[in-house]
């Protein structure tokens, strides 16, 4: 299937050494009480460079965010098992389909959120003031709030990074306008991708991204 071919890939063909199988795992107990297998969906499941958010959903269970603490804190070292955030669901599943549909980042402590009621209660169930996130662009549209940071390589130090948004044209040009006014700000390049096949079947630059640090 998708995940042994994935997998396959990321072994023996980019050589990474730490590739943790979920569906390996034992499972434990959900928040019931109840014994079930770990899972987790991409979707809900934000690296800023600083914190791991994990959104709780149907697909993102306590197992699930369980397994993904162990596997980057207590096995590989990359984040500290603290900076592990699970996130409530007050949006994913509801309002939006995944934690990543209403909210990404730009930065370490850049976060993109819808304004309005939505946008101010994925940003408390993050505690994203409390956690350091000191800049947070707020976006009228929250498609254009969906985007992807790349490393672009064509700088002499090759690090510069890259934003892959999706254009919402002429649906909100202020969250157009915002979201070019942010990354000028932080010298960040940005790039809009036209995703409106995507929409058709809920689909979103995130769902469409493997991110991989190599």
């Amino acid at each position: 299937g998708e995940v042994d071919s994935i997998k396959q890939v990321l072994q023996d063909q980019l050589g990474m050494a730490n590739v943790y199988d979920m569906r390996e795992d034992e499972g434990t107990n959900n928040d019931n009480g109840e014994e079930c297998a770990a899972s987790c969906d991409g979707g809900d499941v934000m690296y800023t460079g600083r914190h791991l958010f994990v959104g709780m959903s149907e697909r993102t269970n306590t197992p699930g965010f369980r397994f993904l603490r162990n596997a980057f804190a207590a096995r590989s070292g990359i984040i500290d098992a603290e900076d592990v955030i699970p996130v409530p669901p007050v949006v994913a599943g509801k309002e939006a389909l995944h934690l990543k549909s209403a909210v990404t980042h730009l930065d370490e402590r850049t976060l993109l959120a819808p304004t309005g009621r939505i946008g101010d209660a994925v940003l408390n169930a993050m505690r994203a003031t409390e956690l350091g996130y000191d800049a947070i662009v707020r976006l009228p549209n929250m498609l254009a709030c969906n985007v992807v940071v790349v490393v672009d390589g064509r700088d002499d130090d090759g690090r510069r990074r890259h934003v892959l948004a999706q254009d919402v044209g002429e649906r909100c040009e202020v969250s157009k306008r915002r979201l070019e006014v942010a990354c000028e700000e932080r010298g960040l390049g940005l790039t809009f991708v036209d995703t409106s096949e995507l929409a058709k079947k809920d689909g979103a630059l995130t769902c469409c991204s493997v991110l991989l640090g190599v």
